[in-house]
């Protein structure tokens, strides 16, 4: 029976699918009562309300197509090859697998495109072109291939006021920003701070308690101990998080120690968004000049100097081991410094139990691809080279050499910003991945990598050099580390202490050389070349044992090796041996 006359007839059945979109994850709810800056239910409830309406729609379950936190303003949400959920249902769309007469439910336009006009009005015809019934609830348009063409001529209307609200917001704030930034001698730029600070009026002040966790953080790592292993300390020790993470980690430490702002720096960035494989990516570019004390400082310039060393040494690769977990022990304090003086390869550690003797080895001698098969006894070699350590003195270095590595620095520094700079023109004038730019940008950037290492080394020579004024604090940290030692302390208590001292080695030692006929050469930063071999160091041309005089004891040694000693000693003595 068919229905009575007069009365429209009822639309045939039909697919709907609901595209809901949001540019900031900001205008979802958390749950709190915040309905007022919930956009996403919001439209949720619109889309409901019209299918309760409309019961010839079935909503699509198979595509969850929601862009949170997408921009259509920079047209994230469509940009081929990106994630944008739009992007895939026209794609879906044009391949056919959608049919024609489905429903695209949307809020209004603006969720849809807010691009300029010819982008978003192509994109809204391609849709209705391909047989897509796009809904716009909010204001009760309906675009489908039977439309009045009037009905297209308002949506440009509707989309151009989307775009220039967009444009108009962009503008806006970035006019807001930098009055803010011209007006930052006068007022606090932001009250997003630092974790170790607190807002105090119109200031900031330092969070005691955790002033002293940053200063801890710079000291372990100016020490030598790696970012997790900073991170597992404070684990270990129970110190609460600053932020939502249940636990630290090595990036949260890098983070804090490789920003300047503990020194009281302030540097105002402004954010430069792009399009890579669809997503908006927003980079933060310097947009002034580093403002000093901005904050209050939390640790001294001192403390900063020795931290990036090593932190630089560590991210230039020319640390051992960069990075790298050391376990729970450090045996080993030349680890990766000791090299054998025939091939040039690293002298291996190996301890093969308590009736064994602990030796450096060559690397390769057992491949059989080095000759220099010696045997240097570790812990003769060790107790020789920080009674050594404890006595150089390298601030008496030439003062020529050390004019002359300040101005080589001054040199890589001004050479390393033109670089920087012609870099930022180019990018300027030709765009990030432009065909042109691009090699001449990487050329740029493997020059700069390699100043930045050449600047790390030199910074770290000048500051050991100045500050190696007699045993500086070398005596007491290799003090503690021995008392710890022979108490047999705790792994953790001793893995600091070692460490700390295997750092202090590092910085002051350029190489350290075994050679075949037992002899161990040391080059120091000041260029100073000093001899070890069994536990005596060669000292104004005389042989000198190590440990009783310096440390208060000594080790006992087997009849053989005494022997061995004896023969050599004497041998040296004969033939006044020189270094």
């Amino acid at each position: 029976m068919g229905l009575p006359s007069g009365l429209p007839a009822a639309p045939p059945p039909a697919i709907a699918y609901s595209y809901l979109r949001l540019s900031s994850k900001r205008q979802v709810s958390k749950g709190d009562g915040e309905r007022y800056r919930d956009g996403f239910q919001r439209q949720i409830e619109l889309r409901d309300a019209y299918l309760a309406e409309n019961p010839h729609l079935t909503l699509d379950t198979r595509f969850n197509l929601h862009d949170i936190g997408v921009s259509a303003y920079t047209r994230a949400n469509i940009a081929e090859g990106g994630t944008g959920k739009l992007r895939l249902f026209v794609n879906e769309v044009e391949a056919g697998r959608i049919a024609a007469g489905s429903y695209l439910l949307v809020e209004s336009l603006d969720r849809v495109s807010r691009a300029e006009i010819n982008i978003a009005q192509e994109l809204l015809l391609r849709l209705v072109n391909n047989g897509i019934i796009v809904r716009s609830i909010i204001d009760r348009q309906t675009y489908h291939a039977r439309s009045d063409p009037m009905q297209f001529i308002i949506s440009i209307v509707y989309l151009m006021r989307a775009h220039d609200e967009s444009l108009m917001k962009a503008a806006r704030l970035r006019e807001t920003w930098v009055r803010k930034r011209a007006n930052i001698g006068k007022r606090k730029l932001t009250a997003r701070i630092p974790s170790w600070l607190e807002v105090d009026g119109d200031g900031f002040r330092p969070h005691g308690h955790r002033k002293r966790i940053v200063e801890r953080i710079f000291s372990e790592l100016a020490d030598g101990q790696g970012r997790d292993a900073i991170a597992r300390g404070l684990n270990r020790d129970g110190e609460p998080t600053w932020g939502k993470g249940r636990a630290w980690h090595g990036g949260v430490i890098q983070k804090i120690t490789d920003t300047r702002a503990v020194l009281g720096e302030f540097r105002p960035h402004r954010l430069e968004f792009s399009i890579r494989n669809g997503i908006k990516v927003g980079k933060r570019i310097p947009a002034g000049d580093v403002i000093p004390d901005y904050y209050p400082a939390v640790i001294d310039e001192e403390l900063w100097d020795r931290a990036r060393r090593v932190a630089d040494a560590r991210r230039l690769g020319t640390t051992p081991n960069a990075g790298g977990r050391q376990g729970t022990r450090i045996s080993n304090l030349f680890g990766m410094v000791a090299e054998c003086a025939m091939c040039g390869k690293p002298m291996n550690y190996r301890d093969r139990g308590p009736r064994s003797t602990i030796v450096l080895i060559c690397s390769t001698s057992r491949a059989g691809t080095c000759a220099n098969d010696v045997r240097i006894p570790y812990l003769e070699t060790e107790d020789a080279v920080l009674t050594w350590f404890v006595q150089v003195d390298l601030s008496k270095a030439d003062a020529g050499e050390m004019q002359r590595l300040e101005q080589s620095l001054r040199d890589a520094i001004a050479r390393r910003d033109g670089l920087q700079a012609e870099a930022e023109t180019l990018m300027r004038a030709f765009g990030r991945g432009d065909r042109f730019a691009e090699p001449a940008i990487d050329r740029i950037r493997g020059e700069v990598a390699t100043i930045e290492k050449g600047i790390s080394e030199t910074s770290a020579t000048l500051l050991t050099l100045r500050e190696a004024g007699g045993s500086d604090g070398r005596e007491p940290a290799i003090a503690l580390m021995l008392d710890l030692d022979r108490a047999n302390a705790p792994d953790e208590e001793r893995y600091a202490a070692r460490i700390r001292v295997r750092q202090m080695l590092r910085d002051t030692v350029t190489s350290m050389r075994c050679r075949q006929d037992g002899h161990v050469d040391i080059v120091a930063i000041d260029g100073s070349m000093h001899r070890f071999r069994d536990g005596y160091w060669l000292h104004e041309g005389r042989w000198h044992p190590s440990g009783p005089g310096l440390f208060g004891f000594s080790r006992k040694v087997s009849k053989k090796v005494e022997a061995r000693r004896r023969a050599w000693l004497e041998a040296a003595v004969a033939a006044y041996e020189d270094p």
